[in-house]
């Protein structure tokens, strides 16, 4: 190819240096079956790239010391930014999707220029305090409560922030890099399946004040022909029941949020303090909301029979008993009990769910790597 380092076999040789992060040339030439000079070609590459670097050597086992090859897992980093009533938040994530930097603002969502001007003057502050040349940005995913276009580019449905119609261009025009919307509950998701790889088929519920959810299926959310194939939270379980926000009465949204088990200006932090005390009333409140709980995900799982995820600002306060208790409410009310595990708590609820939002950019990245 002219002297130039084939493409497949530069990113292969870049795969192997990220899984394992530290590695010797010659195990990169033995694991890749690659000559040691077609190696040597493809790290000079890497290395002009800023991709990788050389740092120390690994002991002697016999003759020359092999250098330690490294990726330079912040040589590239994407943005995530979440959107919400009260609060804006950001975060910036590397190649690894590690958090490397978290912020978040008291200010109120407007569907105004002047909000896009303050949060694009805010991104400013945020990336100056992070000191990566603008080179280094892949982009910026921003997080919504909200239906998303299939491009990323408009809200289709935006009742909670009353944002419906809004384009990623409204929002883009005060951001210098490349944007894109994701849905809150899709951002979440994405999170957690980075962390559980494995992991290529699910049920997501995103439980917060407001609940949201994703279908996973083969590793992608499964949207359906009008993109609403997610959207669980507006289904009635409940006919004639509390109003929702949609419109509807009954809905999932109404009985199984975090604002139907909470009273007041309660916290969760509260109601579980109260709950793991044994105090009745809370262990009443606790046994309702289980019990609609019960009837979303037996409903979902006679549709399709995944496991459940319970993500949201819910899911660290949920011990295995929690889940075990609601696994025998479902087996007593199901049609088709099992006696399979099928439920757990998301393993990323601690986490800024705009790093999820950021995550695309990253997994674009590292895919097109040529």
């Amino acid at each position: 190819m002219n002297g130039q380092p084939n493409p497949i076999t530069r990113k292969r040789v870049y795969e192997l240096i990220y899984k394992t992060q530290r590695i010797s040339k010659q195990d990169i030439a033995y694991q890749l079956t690659l000559s040691l000079p077609t190696v040597s070609q493809q790290l000079q590459s890497l290395e002009a790239s800023g991709l990788i670097e050389r740092n120390g050597s690994f002991a002697s086992t016999g003759g020359r010391k092999a250098q330690i090859i490294s990726c330079i897992y912040d040589a590239r980093i994407s943005i995530g930014i979440e959107i919400r009533l009260n609060t804006l938040s950001m975060a910036a994530i590397d190649l690894r999707g590690t958090l490397l930097h978290t912020i978040q603002y008291a200010v109120p969502f407007s569907n105004t220029p002047d909000y896009f001007e303050l949060l694009g003057e805010k991104l400013t502050h945020f990336l100056t305090s992070l000191a990566y040349p603008s080179s280094s940005i892949l982009g910026i995913g921003i997080v919504l409560q909200g239906l998303i276009s299939a491009d990323g580019k408009t809200v289709t449905y935006g009742k909670i922030l009353n944002c419906t119609g809004l384009t990623v261009r409204a929002i883009s025009k005060y951001l210098p890099f490349p944007c894109t919307m994701i849905h809150d509950a899709e951002a979440a998701a994405t999170l957690e399946l980075w962390q559980q790889p494995e992991k290529k088929n699910a049920i997501f519920f995103h439980i917060r004040e407001n609940l949201s959810g994703a279908l996973i299926v083969n590793g992608k959310f499964l949207k359906g022909c009008e993109l609403k194939s997610g959207v669980f939270e507006h289904m009635t379980i409940i006919p004639d029941g509390k109003p929702c926000y949609c419109g509807k009465r009954g809905c999932m949204e109404t009985c199984c949020s975090v604002s139907a088990l909470l009273e007041g200006d309660e916290t969760l932090e509260d109601f579980f303090l109260h709950l793991r005390k044994k105090e009745h009333s809370y262990e009443e409140r606790w046994l309702s909301y289980l019990s609609a709980l019960t009837i979303a995900i037996d409903n979902l799982h006679m549709v399709i029979d995944y496991d459940v995820i319970l993500g949201g600002s819910i899911a660290p306060y949920i011990t295995d008993n929690d889940i075990d208790l609601l696994l025998s409410k479902i087996q007593k009310a199901s049609a088709f009990p099992t006696d399979r595990h099928f439920i757990s708590a998301a393993s990323c609820a601690g986490i800024p769910i705009a790093c999820g939002a950021a995550l695309p950019y990253i997994r674009k990245f590292l895919e097109s790597l040529h």
